[in-house]
């Protein structure tokens, strides 16, 4: 007999809809999912303990560092208690990022910790949800590996590895695990599991589009930056309003990171990264590089 815990969270997977809106249902909805479960999987069901907590309910849009918080304090609290493995259910807008905070600051678990999301609310029939949370249940049972990961669409995912969704799509897409970061920076060496996060980002994003107009940084809340850059790890150097931009952070102390270099021939543009005082995070996913720095932030705040 396997026990596992469900963590549950809230999104879609826990959600109904109505002519109106989708919305957090309540009741017995939050625990829907396992009862779809035993009904469509009696086999594996009866081998299975089911218990489960409940850290907080929000559709994921909502998320910050509070949740975040709470999170993870829940999932290390349930190690070492018995559970052969621990599934999170989760919405898709954000999953990715409670994915990269999870596997940052319980980097080591010793069973494997899992977050599951649904695209669509339980009752529709086009739901992978159910599907997400089985797989999720079979590996555990398969006695994998340990570690934090997410289920879906049939795909294990390294929690470190997951790229932002395209726009209007819920497909899940990760780095290569060749692409796992090596670089030797302050964000590969602060103790995640120490550090509570912030409840608001300190972290201005910005991604890398044409003709770009760059943000003022007197706002004493922001820290430092993360630019995205292009796919071939490109930025408009070229652009006297990017030098100011750059120029005006190094005078205020704040720091400018660049995510989506990989190790590659570089292109002639990317010569000026270092006379604008940018910090490379080299085969990042760009999720992590954000929550890492988020960590890293956060740390004394």
């Amino acid at each position: 007999m396997q026990k596992i815990l469900v963590i549950l969270t809230g999104g879609t997977i826990a959600s109904s809809a109505n002519e109106d809106y989708i919305s957090i249902g309540s009741g017995e909805n939050k625990y829907k999912i396992i009862e779809l479960f035993k009904n469509k999987y009696p086999d594996i069901s009866c081998e299975t303990e089911f218990d489960t907590c409940e850290p907080y309910m929000i559709l994921s849009e909502n998320l910050d560092g509070a949740y975040l918080n709470k999170l993870t304090d829940c999932v290390r609290d349930n190690l070492g208690k018995g559970y052969d493995g621990i599934i999170v259910t989760h919405g898709t807008d954000t999953l990715q990022y409670s994915a990269a905070a999870l596997g940052l600051s319980v980097s080591n678990p010793d069973i494997p910790v899992i977050l599951v999301s649904s695209n669509y609310v339980l009752d529709d029939e086009r739901s992978n949800g159910l599907d997400n949370f089985a797989n999720a249940v079979k590996y555990t049972s398969d006695k994998c590996t340990p570690g934090v990961f997410v289920s879906y669409d049939g795909i294990i995912h390294n929690s470190l590895l997951l790229l932002s969704h395209t726009a209007y799509s819920d497909k899940l897409y990760s780095l290569s695990s060749s692409k796992k970061s090596n670089s030797e920076n302050e964000t590969d060496k602060i103790p995640y599991d120490t550090i509570r996060l912030s409840d608001n980002s300190p972290i201005m994003y910005i991604k890398a589009v044409p003709g770009q107009a760059y943000p003022s940084l007197d706002n004493p809340d922001i820290k430092a930056v993360l630019l995205e850059t292009y796919h071939s790890g490109t930025l408009c150097t070229d652009s006297k309003k990017f030098k100011d931009f750059c120029e005006s952070a190094y005078k205020l102390n704040k720091r400018i990171y660049v995510t989506g270099i990989e190790d590659r021939t570089q292109y002639e543009s990317t010569s000026l990264y270092e006379s604008l005082h940018l910090t490379i995070l080299k085969n990042d996913s760009p999720v992590t590089a954000y929550m890492k720095l988020w960590f890293l932030y956060s740390k004394g705040a």
